[in-house]
């Protein structure tokens, strides 16, 4: 069986609405209450070193008003 991680689908996913949407990272930073630099290498570093927490993932859309569902593959 292969088993795929989409996990990092759904924050590429999401880096893709943020930068299409010109979302500002230090105002979803804020808003969210999640650090900036957590941000920027999830969503706004062109080679994403790092993943989304669900939790994470849970604030972003609830500041964005946005379904998480709607970036899952």
């Amino acid at each position: 069986m292969n088993k795929t991680n989409n996990t990092g689908n759904v924050t590429k996913n999401i880096a893709t609405y943020i930068s299409d949407n010109n979302i500002n990272l230090s105002e979803l930073a804020r808003k969210s209450g999640i650090t900036y630099s957590l941000l920027y290498y999830s969503l706004g570093h062109k080679n994403r070193t790092r993943e989304l927490r669900a939790s994470e993932l849970v604030k972003i859309c609830s500041v964005l008003n946005i379904n998480p569902m709607d970036f899952a593959d």
